[in-house]
């Protein structure tokens, strides 16, 4: 039973910009989809990606829109205000200081589910000029809420829209994280051996049995010849040398990476650490004397 690999991931999401001053459709600023796809081993199989976000921060500048005064803020007693007059005194302020007053930018949250529209806004804010930078932490607390933002599905993506103008300058940019646990499994090796057979005359002349195929991994070779046959690597020198290895008439030789050995049960000045230098050379073959066919198979 083949084993699966279980490895942790994490990462960025792509920097999302807002600095035009028409408002524009909503934009994707995290598509679960191509993050799994970016993490996905090449060649893996049954591939799983379990993630979530670890944060979606909003930092802006926003110099164009008018300034609030500050006897505008609501006013809110933190001892005495209940929950409910609070949030009723944010809205009330959020009424008359918005989008259409031109005191705010709305930032909107959007989901989407493949290829279904944007749905309506998930989450909202009212980005203010503060005369300085701002930043908003989305994640918490409009995002936590919202659990399926927060975690990785494959045919979901979040997305960003935005209500108001922008003016010359005026930026607004939505950074995040996300960590994950990929599951999957390695195809496993299979190795499949080219076969290639075939003879060649050979006599007192070096002639070429087999061109060098770095990828070579078994060799035989049969002398049919009734002289003795020596072999040459890279030189086709017509030099008979008497300290190279031969094969004697009848017999072959079997070759592969670590070994070689003779029919006849004879080395013929074969060196057999040498194997893993020579099997993948040009192999040449001269006779001291006569004339006669080598034949050969090679596995690659």
């Amino acid at each position: 039973m083949k084993e699966g690999i279980r490895r942790e991931v994490c990462g960025h999401i792509k920097p999302f910009v807002i600095n035009t001053t028409v408002a524009a459709p909503v934009q994707p600023v995290v598509d679960w989809h191509a993050i799994a796809a970016y993490h996905k081993p090449s060649g893996s199989t049954e591939y799983i990606f379990k993630g979530q976000l670890e944060y979606l921060n909003c930092d802006y500048y926003i110099d164009s829109l008018l300034q609030i005064d500050s006897d505008n803020l609501p006013k809110v007693k933190e001892l005495r205000d209940t929950n409910l007059q609070k949030q009723t005194k944010y809205a009330e302020f959020k009424q008359d200081f918005n989008a259409k007053s031109r005191h705010a930018i709305e930032l909107m949250i959007h989901t989407k589910w493949e290829s279904q529209n944007w749905g309506m806004p998930k989450a909202s804010e009212y980005l203010y000029n503060l005369g300085q930078y701002g930043y908003i932490n989305l994640f918490d607390p409009y995002l936590v809420r919202d659990a399926e933002i927060l975690y990785s599905d494959e045919r979901y993506k979040v997305g960003i829209s935005y209500d108001g103008l922008l003016g010359e300058g005026d930026i607004i940019e939505i950074n995040g994280g996300y960590s994950g646990v990929i599951s999957y499994f390695e195809p496993e090796n299979q190795e499949y051996l080219s076969e290639k057979s075939g003879s060649v005359k050979v006599g007192t002349t070096a002639t070429e049995i087999l061109r060098s195929r770095s990828n070579r991994k078994i060799l035989f070779v049969c002398n049919n010849g009734t002289t003795r046959l020596h072999f040459q690597f890279v030189s086709n020198s017509s030099a008979v040398s008497l300290n190279s290895p031969f094969i004697e008439p009848g017999e072959s030789l079997s070759m592969n990476f670590e070994n070689a050995s003779w029919s006849g049960g004879n080395q013929h000045n074969w060196v057999s650490e040498a194997s893993k230098y020579y099997i993948g050379l040009h192999l040449y073959g001269i006779r001291e004397s006569g004339n006669g066919s080598v034949s050969f198979q090679e596995f690659y």
